[in-house]
């Protein structure tokens, strides 16, 4: 059997609007194999299948030197490992690292616990000093793991023996699949992120979702089931990073996700016989079935136009934004923020800024951004969008917003935090309902006071509405308040307890307003914080912090998410995608105070019953945990 061992080749990005109608026969394009199971792939001009899989498919696995699997979900930097196929063994290649040569007649092949979610069953070691290799690229003691010649690994649903794979022996994905995601995304994905063995071409999008049985050169499959993703498909496999966007899951969720939000791309099959397929064979449908219809909740992307820049105080502007295409703008609720995307230096980066606009005033957005030391985004913003340039957004959303609440009002802000309580403040003057709000901002100096004419004029049209500013560094004829936050400033607020107030800023003013206005006696059901700035990035310094997990208590820290650290806890925690979109791994939060991005499998109400998903909630203090 000849094997040809070039790397797969990207597909690119249709440039149609839909995918059209093929009258020729569907035929496989591309055979792809990962010798190791989260290893780069490689592709071949033929290959025989076996029932466990094509033959080479995921024979070996990185795994804990008590058998549980390591994964480039946890470990993505294995991506960028790559093999080469020989008679006896194979080639693996890591960057700055010298290869490691395998020959299957040197395996030691003794007996070894292995386990793939919840399948445990026998493997074999392989050599010491693959284990070594491997351990260098993960950072932890680890061994590779071999199936033998035969997998002793049965799966009862299928009744065969499977490889290292997830949970089925081979994965189909067509063509015309991967560009109606394209035509989807802001960005551009390739088949290599979807780790696929069968790449089929000359068939409409998503034709495999109808496929029951097909047979390929000398062999039928059966598809089984669709193939849910995680955040592996995130994973770029040249830099072994994960993609900031979540994407292309953040995509797939929109329009290919079901009830319990597990997203779908492609269908896992089983062979019925043996035999040889090859590049170029004719795929022949033998029976079909009902495709899976998933809801369409996406949401075009808003193409922006920056039509006016608004400085608004030292270093703080205003960018104003208006649909380029003719759509129509969808609606928001003061406070909530804009999730958008700009590309530096040919990455694309994403951030949320909230909108300073109000649903008021209709036809525009507006984002208020202030340059901050490390604001990637930011202060790209401030040097590079200019009048006439476009960006790429998403439907606004967030749950930090006005609701209902028009009545005694606090807005407390610092910094870019003033951001949401303008928007607040513009819709309810817009709507005169300025009945009782106190409007209090903290920043540096009389320059960085922002919009403090439209401020100004406010409080002369409402007798109702008190503006406090706050400035920590006040020129000598200041006669405002100074300082930070305190309980001093708390006295010029009347009825405190009884308002709903609404706090936004860094995060040490936020803690340190948390903590006065609790003393002073307002209650939880009153208090609504949002944070605001740059992406966290893990920037806080590190600290230990205490985590209970059901009862099991074990040190952590601030900087790793709850499922990473129960894991290296060595307890186990259900999840599926690992990036916040299926719920899997929602938790309660008994006591605590954990960071929490918005994310779609966190629906409406829940973050305020205390739920948290764990692979993606980072502790901030001691924190208590029930499943």
């Amino acid at each position: 059997m000849k094997i040809t061992t070039s790397r797969t080749v990207a597909v690119s990005k249709s440039v149609s609007t839909g995918s059209p109608v093929h009258s020729q026969k569907p035929i496989l394009s591309q055979i792809n194999v990962f010798p190791v199971k989260s290893i780069g792939g490689l592709s071949q001009s033929q290959a025989w299948v076996e029932k466990q899989g094509l033959c080479f498919d995921r024979r070996f696995m990185v795994a804990k030197k008590d058998g549980t699997m390591l994964t480039a979900r946890k470990y993505p930097e294995l991506v960028k490992v790559t093999a080469t196929l020989q008679p006896h063994g194979l080639t693996l290649t890591f960057p700055d690292m010298s290869p490691l040569v395998l020959k299957y007649t040197d395996f030691t092949m003794n007996e070894a616990n292995a386990q793939v979610w919840n399948d445990t069953f026998c493997a074999y070691t392989t050599l010491t000093k693959a284990d070594a290799w491997f351990s260098h690229i993960t950072g932890e003691p680890v061994r590779l793991l071999y199936t033998g010649d035969q997998s002793n690994r049965v799966r009862p649903k299928i009744q065969q023996n499977v490889s290292f794979a997830d949970g089925y022996p081979l994965l189909v994905i067509s063509e015309a699949s991967l560009e109606a995601l394209n035509d989807r995304s802001s960005q551009h994905h390739t088949m290599d992120q979807f780790r696929t063995n069968l790449v089929i071409a000359g068939t409409d999008a998503f034709a495999e979702d109808s496929w029951k049985r097909i047979r390929i050169g000398e062999v039928e499959f059966e598809a089984v089931k669709p193939c849910a993703r995680c955040i592996l498909t995130t994973v770029d496999p040249k830099t072994g990073h994960f993609n900031e966007m979540k994407e292309p899951l953040a995509t797939l969720s929109k329009f290919r996700s079901d009830t319990s939000g597990d997203v779908y791309f492609g269908q896992n099959l089983v062979a019925l016989n043996e035999g040889v397929i090859k590049a170029g064979d004719t795929v022949e449908v033998l029976e079909s079935k009902h495709r899976e219809e998933y809801p369409d909740n996406s949401e075009l992307n808003l193409t922006l136009t920056c039509v006016e820049r608004e400085d608004i105080a030292r270093d703080f502007c205003t960018f104003w934004l208006e649909p380029t295409k003719q759509q129509a703008l969808p609606t928001y609720q003061p406070g909530q923020h804009l999730p958008l995307q700009v590309e530096i230096n040919g990455e694309f980066v994403a951030r949320r800024y909230t909108l300073s606009s109000s649903p008021s005033r209709p036809g525009k957005y507006a984002i208020s951004v202030k340059r901050i030391d490390d604001g990637r985004v930011s202060n790209w913003l401030h040097d590079h969008l200019m009048v006439g340039d476009t960006l790429v957004a998403e439907k606004p959303d967030g749950s930090f917003h006005l609701g209902l609440h028009t009545d005694k009002l606090l807005l407390l802000s610092a910094g870019s935090g003033i951001t949401p309580m303008l928007s607040m403040l513009r819709y309810l003057a817009d709507h005169n309902q300025v009945h009782d709000i106190v409007f209090y901002h903290q920043c540096r100096s009389q320059a960085d006071i922002p919009y403090q004419q439209e401020l100004d004029a406010l409080v002369e049209q409402y007798p109702q509405l008190t503006v406090h500013i706050a400035l920590s560094r006040p020129d000598e004829n200041w006669k405002g308040l100074t300082g930070r936050l305190s309980k001093l400033h708390l006295q010029h607020i009347p009825t405190l307890t009884e308002r709903q107030v609404f706090v936004c800023g860094p995060d040490t003013f936020m803690s340190d307003a948390k903590h006065l206005l609790t003393e002073a006696g307002v209650d939880k059901s009153n208090y609504h914080q949002e944070a605001f700035g740059p992406a966290r990035g893990n920037v806080e310094t590190s600290k230990a912090v205490t985590i209970s997990l059901d009862g099991n208590l074990f040190q952590g820290d601030n900087q790793q998410t709850l499922l990473e650290q129960a894991e290296n806890a060595g307890l186990s925690v259900s999840n599926s995608c690992r990036a916040g979109f299926c719920g899997t791994c929602k938790v309660t939060l008994e006591s605590g105070e954990v960071e929490q991005p918005d994310v779609p499998a966190l629906l409406p109400g829940e973050r305020e019953d205390g739920k948290v998903l764990a692979c993606c909630c980072i502790p901030k203090t001691d924190v208590e945990f029930r499943s």
